[in-house]
């Protein structure tokens, strides 16, 4: 009897040891110190939502967070015309993408996407503050758990259901005019073919496979007329300083031919991002 007593308490022992182990593995920091990043790090906190979340119609999604660029801050605020260069830019989308799908010969499960996901808007320039806390390549302490490596201008995470964006929809035209930014317009339209593909059931008729999806958008990107490729920070501050022209898709002059894409690490399996080149 005593033995049954010793061998039943040790297995309770080894159960404890084990339950243990895995409660400290779970709140354990790295060795370099850090707290461990999850995928839901990357989701906005209460305090970093906008007090009241934007709805875009056009869209059928929401903005709930949007950070300003400090040097850029007429380009990068909250306004009627960002809003309505998003609305803009997924409505074409929306009313092509079943056509867009037709010419791939690729089926769909639904006619109409379900579930669309909410949005942020964040700093994505790294040479002005796109690395800075709660920025897009924020990628140690808030994305690390769902993006790939550095640098990119937008990421959709379908197990989050959220859309992560660079935050100029609008750009200074030579007048000085602010304008619909054709860099924002092909980062939206890229991630919006990765929405459209989960949500109308490509990827469950089909089979998922990363590389094809993104395969996919940059289709799309192309389809909706825009052939200029994803630009470099570099590029992308002098875009908006008025350096260089910024190639918008109705000037056939400023096409360029896109170069080959990079080469990434893997990320999340449901992450899909607009890389910068």
């Amino acid at each position: 009897m005593a033995l049954l007593r010793f061998a039943f308490g040790s297995r309770h022992a080894r159960l404890l040891g084990v339950i243990t182990v895995a409660l400290i593995a779970l709140v354990a920091t790295p060795s370099d110190g850090r707290s461990s990043v999850t995928r839901l790090d990357a989701l906005p906190s209460s305090a970093e939502r906008l007090p009241d979340p934007i709805w875009l119609p056009h869209c059928g999604m929401r903005i709930v967070e949007w950070r300003s660029t400090a040097a850029l801050r007429p380009e990068t605020t909250p306004g009627q015309e960002g809003f309505a260069v998003m609305n803009e830019t997924c409505q074409r989308a929306f009313e092509r993408y079943g056509e867009f799908l037709r010419s791939r010969r690729l089926p769909h499960l639904r006619a109409v996407a379900d579930v669309l996901p909410t949005i942020s808007l964040l700093p994505g320039n790294v040479l002005l503050d796109g690395k800075s806390q709660r920025a897009l390549n924020d990628l140690p302490s808030r994305f690390e758990a769902v993006a790939p490596g550095c640098c990119y201008w937008g990421l959709y995470v379908d197990s989050l259901n959220h859309l992560f964006l660079r935050n100029d929809p609008l750009i200074r035209n030579t007048a000085g005019r602010l304008e619909t930014n054709p860099r924002f317009v092909r980062t939206l339209t890229h991630e919006l073919s990765h929405v459209l593909s989960s949500r109308l059931g490509v990827w469950d008729v089909v089979g998922y496979d990363r590389a094809r999806d993104e395969d996919l958008a940059e289709e799309f990107v192309a389809f909706m007329g825009m052939r200029f490729p994803a630009e470099s920070s570099a590029e992308d501050l002098a875009f908006h300083r008025g350096r260089v022209p910024y190639a918008p898709p109705d000037d056939p002059t400023l096409v360029v031919a896109a170069p080959a894409g990079p080469s990434l690490p893997a990320p999340s399996a449901s992450a899909n991002t607009s890389p910068q080149r």
